[in-house]
Order: structure tokens, then sequence, then C-alpha cells
């Protein structure tokens, strides 16, 4: 099924592509999120591992960690979700650095940043677009960087790559900026 017959499964929030299953009240609620000063965030973009270490902080044994879904997934009950879990949580999230929720950077939650090679992040994310029904289908490479291309405004197939920048150099840009 091609992109164009789909309904729109992907909108734009502050400029960044999200699924439908990312609320804008959700996203719009960000700030209003009560981070936790033992919370641990996976940072990353998509496809380029968070699953995978979840799993692997998941198997600590003796941790006493809980991890959760993401962050901006689901609607507004997912804050109370999040609050309502007793230890202390991973959360992981492809948010930017600059969505982040204001209280993880004023507590100074422990952020763990996952970077892949854009290469093999945009040949992951080519695939799951492909075998995801929540996502636009796209059938060939082309057809997937078109996508991509259209909903970011970029003319230049780099775009995936030059998002994964960005979405990194904001964080590099805050370390370097902190005291300490």
């Amino acid at each position: 099924m091609s992109s164009e017959s789909q309904p729109s499964l992907l909108h734009k929030y502050r400029g960044v592509i999200f699924s439908v299953m990312s609320s804008e009240e959700l996203l719009g609620s960000l700030d209003s999120f009560d981070a936790r000063e033992d919370d641990i965030f996976l940072v990353s973009y998509p496809k380029s591992g968070t699953h995978w270490l979840a799993e692997v902080i998941e198997r600590i044994p003796n941790a006493g960690i809980t991890l959760t879904s993401p962050v901006e997934l689901g609607d507004i009950s997912k804050f109370e979700e999040l609050r309502m879990v007793p230890k202390r949580r991973v959360i992981p999230t492809h948010l930017n650095y600059e969505m982040l929720p204001v209280t993880v950077k004023q507590k100074q939650c422990k952020i763990i940043y996952i970077v892949r090679n854009p290469k093999d992040t945009a040949v992951s994310m080519f695939h799951y677009y492909r075998d995801n029904p929540n996502l636009p289908s796209t059938e060939t490479w082309a057809a997937f960087l078109e996508l991509r291309n259209a909903h970011c405004g970029c003319l230049s197939s780099r775009c995936l790559c030059s998002n994964l920048a960005m979405s990194l150099l904001g964080l590099c840009t805050q370390k370097v900026n902190t005291p300490g």
C-alpha cells in the first residue's frame, strides 16, 4: 500500500516527526512530568538500540529498577502510570534533549545516550516502517526516503542522518555548557 493512500499515521510536533501513538496533548504536557532524582533516561534516535540496551539493564540482578514504556508514547494518563512505579525507573525515550521534560534537567537525572551508525539506523528504520502497521507503509528504499523527507521538509537523501546529528548535537551542546 502506498503512503499516499494511507491515513496520516505521522504528525509533527515542534518540528519533530512522531507516530500518532504519541498524542499531541502528551507532547505538549511533557514539562508537567515529575522526574525523580534517581530516574535513568535511555535517550536515542529511533532504531538505535534502545530496546536492546533496556533489556540488558533490566537483567542486572538486584538492581531494584523498573523498565517503563517510553515517556512520549500514549496520552496524558502516561504521567500517572509512571508516577505509580514504586522503584527506580529506567525510562526509554526518543525525545531530543530540548524536548525532555524540564524536571529531568533540573533534577540532573542520569541520561544514557545511545548512538548507532546512521546508515544502520536508517536501514533498521526502513524495515521497521515496512513491517509496522502503525506507520506508513514503504515498500522501497526510495519510497521510504521520500516519505521521511516529505515529513521533515528535507530535499536531501541525507535527511535521516542530519536529524540524528541534530538530536545528538543538542545533548553535546548542553554537556559542554554545563559546569562541572
